[in-house]
Formats: structure tokens, sequence, C-alpha cells
């Protein structure tokens, strides 16, 4: 049997088929075709259980065995062959896409024969959510003439994927969602790290031929009279995410949670995993170049089925929903259409293949908007573009220094004020014992020592109340401020994007002054930077509108829960100087 090492601690989850491994140990491997990028194996104590293989690197036989044959090269070769390409499996993953099941072939691979996704990716049927059978057998008649009239006018549905397996442990204490900062804040926004200005950023720019733009794809910009807008959206609607559950697939051998997804405008709920979520947020991120998108929650690998873990995530992906949702460009693309409508498991692979082959992404984008006629002039554009990176990264400091003040006021909540409360009560309640010897000894009229042992509960109760408080005011906040978080964190490379666009159309400027390059070229070239201030100018109305009213109403919402928290204190005091 091969033997492997283990390079990362893996901590197992309790009450399943995983087993925690350490660094250095050695562990006989028992069988490589679990699938999803697990192994099964045994450990030196005889405890067998799944393990991630990115996390191991296979090594050979040292004991020599007289009767064995000597190893052909070509074995060799593979051997060498299966310990490159671990090694390349943990460089190539150092986010936890595992703590979500990605990675598994039976939902994202074009010659996969395991149809076993239809559980997750078709409707949710009533009592048997997770039965494959029925919820295939309730897809013709449960999707309606709504959710058919959908997908004729969204022909272009999107869907990609990519690999899954849990990541080392990071020494980044930054909490933000992985998913978020591995295109966001690490690498810029393209997944990869690969420049924007790159072969499909110049055949934009410099007027070359774009692909054609059929009438659901375009995006238009409206010139009011407060400003430069996207166009509104025509018949808005909400979405809504409930109802996580646990689900099996592998005969038992891994789990996942999966979330129900309601759009108002079918009533037909999905079903989507988290890892569905993070492949959306990486093709939204890829192709709107001029569009920050908000982050997902923070992955985790240890406690990722706990229920208050999976009850939190839900809220943070209601967040990330909403704001989707009421973005007038986002809210009607095709890839967004397709994740919340699609229940045909032969559609959602044709959505994927046709993602992979999108042209309109990155700045090619920008083919897709079509603003109004009038140029716009450089001094209406520069001083708004100066002043928002500007006004960027003062926001997203203060924003991150709010949100570690949610966490630290949450911890003192949870902790350290539910203890004080506490011992106040335990001190009371030793008080009332005390008096309680004496009153025994020599019956009065008052009993003070009842009194003070209410007053007690009243404190341990406080107490409980401190404890509780911050699912209602500091968490929800923290909440909407990690939207911000990850949206502030995408504009600088947004701003970075026109700028460079800029820069371009000078180059092309200098050429066409030597002549080398025609005077019709430059005008296409100065068009099409045009087209991009025009969407930049749009999407910052868009982020300073949603900034007004969102913000605005998540602070009046966190005051207001301290109010209701601190009038329930004055109540409970009330309470307890009424025993006396």
């Amino acid at each position: 049997m091969t033997r492997v090492k283990v390079l990362y601690d893996f901590h197992g989850e309790p009450n399943s088929s995983e087993i925690s491994i350490a660094v250095d140990e050695i562990l006989t491997v028992t069988n490589t075709d679990v699938g999803e990028g697990w192994w099964e194996g045994m450990n030196a104590r005889g405890q067998r259980g799944l393990f991630p293989a990115a996390y191991v690197e296979t090594i050979a036989d040292t004991v020599p065995t007289p009767s064995a044959p000597i190893i052909p090269p070509a074995f060799a070769a593979s051997t060498t062959v299966t310990r490159s390409s671990s090694q390349q499996a943990v460089e190539g993953n150092r986010y936890d896409q595992a703590a979500d099941g990605w990675g598994d072939q039976d939902d994202w691979s074009d010659d996969d024969e395991e149809n076993d996704t239809y559980s997750v990716i078709g409707p949710v049927s009533v009592g048997a959510a997770g039965a494959a059978n029925a919820t295939r057998g309730s897809n013709g008649a449960g999707a309606g003439t709504g959710y058919q009239q959908q997908q004729q006018q969204y022909p272009n549905s999107y869907y990609a994927g990519s690999g899954n397996l849990p990541a080392p442990p990071m020494s980044d204490g930054d909490n933000m969602s992985l998913a978020s900062t591995a295109t966001t804040v690490a690498g810029g926004r393209r997944a990869g790290g690969a420049k924007i200005f790159s072969k499909s950023g110049d055949t934009y720019l410099l007027g070359l031929p774009v692909p054609d733009v059929s009438e659901s794809d375009r995006v238009h910009v409206l010139a009011m009279e407060h400003g430069i807008v996207w166009k509104p959206m025509r018949d808005p609607y909400t979405v809504t995410v409930d109802s996580p559950k646990k689900e099996k697939k592998f005969n038992g051998l891994k789990s996942f949670i999966a979330y129900q997804l309601t759009p108002s405008f079918t009533n037909i709920p999905v079903a989507r995993r988290y890892k569905h979520f993070d492949w959306l947020h990486e093709r939204l991120v890829s192709k709107f170049c001029l569009i920050p998108i908000p982050p997902l929650p923070d992955k985790q690998i240890s406690g990722r089925y706990d229920e208050e873990f999976v009850e939190h995530r839900r809220v943070q992906l209601q967040e990330f929903v909403d704001w989707v949702c009421r973005h007038p460009i986002l809210s009607v693309c095709g890839v967004w259409m397709h994740f919340l409508t699609c229940t045909d498991d032969k559609k959602w692979k044709t959505g994927k293949r046709t993602a992979e082959k999108d042209p309109l992404v990155g700045t090619m984008f920008c083919a897709a908007i079509f603003p109004p006629e009038k140029t716009l002039l450089p001094s209406q554009v520069d001083p708004q573009v100066e002043a928002a990176s500007s006004f960027v990264p003062q926001m997203d400091a203060a924003v991150k220094a709010l949100f570690a003040i949610c966490g630290d006021q949450s911890k003192k909540f949870q902790i350290q004020w539910k203890k004080e409360y506490q011992r106040i009560g335990e001190g009371f309640s030793e008080l009332a014992r005390a008096l309680g010897v004496d009153e025994r000894r020599a019956v009065t009229q008052i009993s003070l020592a009842n009194s003070v042992g209410q007053a007690a509960g009243v404190f341990i109760c406080i107490g409980q109340l401190f404890g509780e408080q911050p699912k209602h005011d500091f968490i929800p906040f923290s909440d909407r401020l990690h939207i911000y978080r990850g949206l502030l964190g995408e504009w600088p490379d947004t701003l970075g994007e026109y700028r460079n666009a800029v820069q371009k159309r000078k180059d092309c400027e200098r050429l066409t002054a030597e002549q080398k390059m025609e005077n019709g070229q430059l005008q296409e070239v100065n068009r099409r930077v045009d087209v991009m201030s025009y969407g930049l100018l749009a999407e910052m109305s868009h982020f300073r509108e949603e900034r007004d009213t969102h913000l605005k109403d998540t602070i009046r919402q966190f005051i207001g829960a301290q109010i209701e928290f601190y009038k329930s204190i004055v109540q409970k005091l009330e309470q307890a100087q009424g025993y006396f």
C-alpha cells in the first residue's frame, strides 16, 4: 500500500468520516478513489478515515525487499509525478475549498457520468429535497411557465467551475472571505492575478473589432439631471435564502449544506451549495471590469456543520444576494439568472461551457455598454475619479476599524461582560445564603435573604442578555461592514482600469502624431475610452446611492438594537429594585 507523509495539520469534522492528521505523520493510503480531492487512509494508531490529498505527499518505500523485482524506470517516474502533483496541489490551493465540497466532478465535469447533481441543482421538492429521483421527477412540472419564460429571456446562461481542496493554514490574520480576497485583495480583481489590459483589453481599447452583442446582453447608461446612471431596473425583485439543509453523498462519506433560494419572480426554490456561490462570485468578478462585486462569507474547515455557523452563513449569503438583486446590471445578467433559475442538469453543464467561452469578460465587457452619444470631456470625469481615489482608502480604513471594533465588542459582550454580571449575581447569591442562615435561627417579618436571592437571579439573567446581544447588533452590523470591506477592496482596481485606459489613449495620440496610427482608429479609441468613462461614472453613482440608503438603514438598525437592549437592562434592574 502507498504511504504518505503529512505536510499540514488537518482537524477532521467530529462525528464524520474524516480523520485528524498532524505534520510529519505517516499514513497508509487505503483508497484514492473517494473523489473531491479526498483520500482514505489509516494512521499508526489504526484509525481510519478521509483526509485531503493535497495535505500529504507520497513517500517511497525505503525498506529493501530481497525478493522484489527491480522497479522499472517508468514506475519510478510515475511515483515522482505523483509526488510533484501533490506538491503542486498544495501550492495551487491556498484557501479552503473543501469546506463546502468543491472540486467534486459530479457537478462540473463535462464527461461526468454520475448523475447525482440534480438533487442540488434542481428545485427543492417538498418532503424529499435530498432525493435525486424525486427532484428529477418534479422538474418538468415544477418549473412552470414563469421559469420557461426566464430561460427564453436569458438564453446565454453561464456556469464554470474550478478545483477543490482544503487549504493549508494561512498566517494572514484578516478574516475577510477568502473567496473574495483571492480575487480582490491579494491579486487584484482578475482571477489568477492576470492583468486586464492584456490581449483582450488591447483588442477593445485599440479599436479592433469586438464580438456582436445581443439585445439581452446590452447595458444602457443614461445621462440624468443628477448625473450619469445605469438604466434603472424595469421589474425589481427579491431573492430569499432559506432552509439550509445538510445533505450527504458517496453513500454518506461526504456531507454538504444546501441553501434554498427562492426568486420572487418565479417562486420556484432551487438548492445551491456554497461552492455554487463561490463559482458565481468568480464569474461576476471576471466578467464585470467596472463593477465591484460584493464578497462572500468566510470559508471555514472546522465546525462548518454547526447549526449556529450554518445560520450565520445563511444570513451573510442573504446580504450578498440582496446587494446583487439591487444592482441594475448584476441583477439581470445571464450568469445570475442562470444561477437563480436553472433546474436542469444538462442546461447547468451547458451554461458552464458557455461561461468558459464568454467573450464579453474583462475590458471586453465594455463592448456591451451603450452610453449617450454626447462625448464626455476629461474635465468632467477626471475630478470625480480623483475624488473617488481619495475617498475609497479613507472609507476602507474606517470600515475596517469599525469591523474590528464590532469583533472586539462582540467578544466583550459574550465573554467579559457576561461573566462580570454573572459574578455580581453570584456575589448576591452568596450574600443571600449567609442571610438565610441567620433568618432560619430567628424568623423575621421580611425575608431579606429571599429578596437578595431574587436580585441575584436578575443579575445572572442580565449576564445572559449581554452574552446574547451581539447577535442582534454587533454581528449584523459587522456582516454589513463585511460587504463594504469587500467592495472597497475592489474599487482601487476598478479605478486603475480607467486610468490604464486613459494612458492607452495618450499612447495612441502619440502614435497618431508620429503617423503610426490612423486618425480613424484614434477616434475609435477615444469613443471606447468614453464608453468606459460613462460606465465608471454610472457605477460610482450607484455605489453612492446604495451607500447613502443602505448604510443609513444599517446604522439606524444597529442603534435601534442598542436602544432595545439597554431598555431591557433597565427593566431588569427595576425588577431587581422592586424586591426591596
